[in-house]
């Protein structure tokens, strides 16, 4: 699902993760995980998560201004969780399959976001304490890459520590990317 809106000379954008293999969990030494939901980042292995979003329809040249992911709790998770936040380096990155590090071996981004995000103590919410940071960095040193172009998908990388569980395309409530730019 993709959603715009203008405001100001300003745009945004809304998309979630479009399918099951957009939203995966990387554990290491094993198969990637497609169609789970998301331990962020601590399961029964410390993995690294891949959120991949298509279509994105910010045009070469467009001046990021605020982006974050939205997540949706799927489990209460209340202990310490330190995580970074990168993007894949690539123009238009491919969807994730199973094979062993897909995602933890994918080129990253110099930019990097920390986030520590409050206990999450009840299931099903989508809120302020469910939201990353600003990803801002992030995306425009995606869609500044040479080969960007308006409809590309990008792929965010989340590593650290902890755990927040949160629902997956396959829980029924993918992640969403909220994104907002100027021309």
């Amino acid at each position: 699902m993709t959603v715009t809106s203008s405001s100001g000379g300003s745009q945004a954008l809304d998309v979630a993760v479009g399918s099951s293999s957009d939203d995966a969990e990387d554990p290491i030494g094993l198969k990637v995980r497609l169609e789970s939901d998301l331990d962020i980042v601590d399961a029964d292995v410390n993995q690294t998560i891949g959120l991949r979003f298509t279509g994105i329809s910010v045009p070469a040249g467009a001046t990021i201004v605020n982006a974050y992911v939205q997540f949706r709790s799927k489990d209460i998770t209340t202990g310490p969780v330190s995580l970074t936040i990168q993007g894949q380096a690539s123009d238009n990155p491919g969807t994730f399959t199973t094979a062993i590090g897909n995602i933890s071996s994918r080129p990253r981004t110099g930019a990097a976001v920390g986030w520590v995000p409050p206990a999450w103590p009840t299931v099903g919410v989508a809120g302020p304490d469910q939201r990353t940071p600003d990803l801002s960095s992030v995306i425009q040193e995606i869609v500044s890459r040479p080969g960007w172009s308006s409809g590309n998908a990008l792929v965010l990388i989340v590593t650290g520590t902890g755990t927040r569980t949160a629902k997956s395309f396959d829980n029924g409530s993918p992640p969403v990317l909220h994104l907002e730019y100027t021309i």
